[in-house]
């Protein structure tokens, strides 16, 4: 073939072998046995008229950086992170050092420095994800808890800054009502970057549970 014919074909190449963009709006973290679970709730809009619908995938790894990449192999286009507004993570992540959890995130540029970072408590972080069909509505529940006071207001830059302070810090803690809905759930506290407690209340403070 001509070198016409090639310069004519190779934008169709290329336009074929792009991959569209999956941007994510919330994730999840869970540990077992000392496998990590990352869930990411995908945006996921069929037409212009459609309301932008969730939909859930999971990858499997030993540290965040393998869990990334292997959650960007199993997404139907590139993985976006630059709309996630919600980290959910579980006790079991909890209990271990979150400070190289949140440098990590905080070096990544397509992660935003204002991401809410929630505690699940009394089960996993990925059933609470999937608990709630709207896309968004982790984001405005912990937005609205943190300007009425009821929940510490801890975005994903503030954290790490308190934890290189002294590895102390209180974030946000959520669990799933009776009902099956997302509801605040107190504080959890940190010292030497794990969880140390949780702090029960309608406001920031209250009673602890260990």
């Amino acid at each position: 073939m001509k070198l016409t014919g090639l310069l004519l074909l190779l934008p169709l190449m290329l336009c074929g072998c792009a991959r569209e963009v999956s941007p994510v709006s919330a994730l999840a973290l869970d540990e077992t046995d000392g496998v990590y679970r990352l869930t990411a709730e995908v945006v996921r809009q069929d037409s212009l008229d459609d309301a932008a619908a969730p939909a859930y995938l999971s990858a499997t790894g030993e540290d965040l950086p393998s869990l990334l990449t292997n959650l960007s192999n199993v997404l139907p286009g590139e993985l976006y992170l630059s709309h996630a507004q919600v980290l959910l993570i579980s006790e079991k992540v909890a209990d271990e050092s979150i400070l190289p959890l949140a440098d990590y995130l905080c070096t990544e540029n397509d992660v935003r420095l204002s991401l809410r970072v929630a505690v699940v408590r009394d089960g996993a972080a990925t059933e609470m994800l999937q608990a709630d069909d709207e896309v968004y509505a982790l984001s405005e529940l912990l937005d609205r808890a943190a300007q009425q006071g009821t929940l510490p207001d801890m975005p994903l830059y503030r954290i790490a800054e308190v934890l290189h302070a002294d590895g102390s810090a209180i974030l946000p803690a959520l669990r799933l009502d009776e009902f099956g809905q997302t509801a605040p759930a107190g504080t959890a506290v940190f010292a030497n970057e794990r969880l140390s407690c949780f702090l029960d209340g309608d406001e920031i403070g209250g009673d602890t549970h260990a």
